[in-house]
């Protein structure tokens, strides 16, 4: 497993969360931040990023990417859940 970090921004008009939110919940994952979901998966970057395309607008932004061991928060929900024994990067 991978620890996926995804963001976005729905713009107007739109701003549809149900089914980015079904997807992303559907998950092993942590929400510490209004827009930033971070995912424990299989699924590579490519096929995150594809499969929250297929439920946004064409006007919406979305960034995903693998994180590594080298981070740092402050007051952040996810830190203890990124620290686990079982997260792998």
């Amino acid at each position: 497993m991978s620890v996926i970090l995804v963001t976005y921004d729905l713009k107007s008009p739109g701003r549809d969360y149900s089914t980015l939110h079904d997807f992303l919940t559907a998950h092993t994952y942590c929400k510490g931040l209004e827009s930033v979901w971070l995912l424990d998966t299989q699924q590579s970057v490519l096929k995150i990023r594809d499969e929250l395309r297929a439920r946004t607008d064409a006007n919406d932004k979305i960034f995903v990417v693998k994180l590594g061991r080298d981070w740092a928060s402050y007051n952040y929900y996810c830190a203890e859940w990124l620290n686990k024994p079982e997260r792998t990067f």
